[in-house]
């Protein structure tokens, strides 16, 4: 699944592409990644202008006119297509051939424009959703959804992570950077990644972190999500950027996924274990 930099990356792409376009239609195939009838959207949409592309935790929000907006989400194997004549921007899940002969057999929505370019939800699993709300109802969904602060906001400070390490004391440190209620963004990759930049195993209790530590943790959280974004994004086997391209922090991970590869600080093996049945990487000699 895309974490926060890969789609804040796949945002600033769509943006330069989609932002001022006028919507002519509306299309899909899988009403269940719809929250209203097809017929709703399509009489909803027609006319309307995208005014704003950004990003709330792992979502996009595609801004309307006439106080009308989509929440998109492309969870596992999501994919965004842009098309025009003159140039084809792709988002999220590499789909072998997902920008082949568009629309295909992954294509799930399709947002028509009047200057008949297209923005195409490809989606292999189909795990994917396309949301349309109003400003009342977008407010109240993510209200219901009990999300997080942005972690490069003004809002995440060492205050706020302290007073959240309060309320969840026996919480497993890798659980608790990636509780998606405390802040948002930080998912399987990043979480192994500030845990080693700031020396801590994951399976320790944050109730035992010292303020040195706490310190490190959230330096960590901002610095290496800033570098990530800078980067492009992380690219294993789901992701790739609003051009099409593998993001380039790839280049930069210290120990996610390398378990059984040597630390890049002591050369001790990297070791994996399982921890909410998700598996994560850390080196036994230098995190304590």
């Amino acid at each position: 699944m895309p974490e926060l930099p890969e789609v804040e990356t796949i945002k600033c792409g769509l943006e330069k592409s989609i932002t001022g376009k006028t919507i002519s239609g509306f299309d899909s195939d899988w009403h269940k990644m719809l929250n209203k009838p097809l017929r709703d959207y399509q009489r909803l949409l027609k006319g309307l202008k995208i005014t704003v592309v950004r990003r709330r935790a792992k979502m996009l929000i595609l801004d309307l006119s006439k106080d009308w907006h989509f929440l998109i989400h492309l969870k596992m194997t999501g994919q965004l297509v842009y098309a025009s004549k003159v140039k084809c921007v792709v988002g999220g899940h590499p789909i072998e051939q997902g920008y082949d002969c568009l629309p295909n057999k992954f294509t799930h929505a399709t947002i028509s424009f009047t200057d008949k370019s297209h923005l195409y939800f490809n989606d292999i699993r189909k795990f994917g959703w396309i949301r349309l709300f109003n400003s009342e109802q977008l407010a109240k969904h993510l209200e219901d959804m009990k999300l997080g602060v942005e972690p490069l906001s003004p809002a995440f400070t060492i205050k706020y992570l302290k007073n959240w390490i309060l309320k969840r004391p026996n919480n497993q440190i890798k659980k608790f950077l990636m509780d998606s209620t405390v802040v948002v963004g930080v998912g399987n990759i990043y979480s192994d990644e500030v845990c080693f930049y700031a020396s801590i195993r994951p399976t320790r209790k944050v109730k035992e972190l010292k303020d040195k530590e706490i310190s490190l943790i959230y330096k960590g959280i901002r610095n290496i999500l800033q570098a990530s974004i800078k980067a492009q994004g992380t690219t294993f086997r789901d992701f790739r950027n609003a051009d099409g391209e593998a993001g380039g922090y790839s280049k930069k991970i210290k120990v996610y996924g390398k378990y059984g590869k040597k630390c890049p600080i002591c050369r001790s093996k990297i070791e994996r274990i399982k921890m909410g049945g998700r598996s994560s990487s850390y080196c036994p000699k230098c995190q304590k």
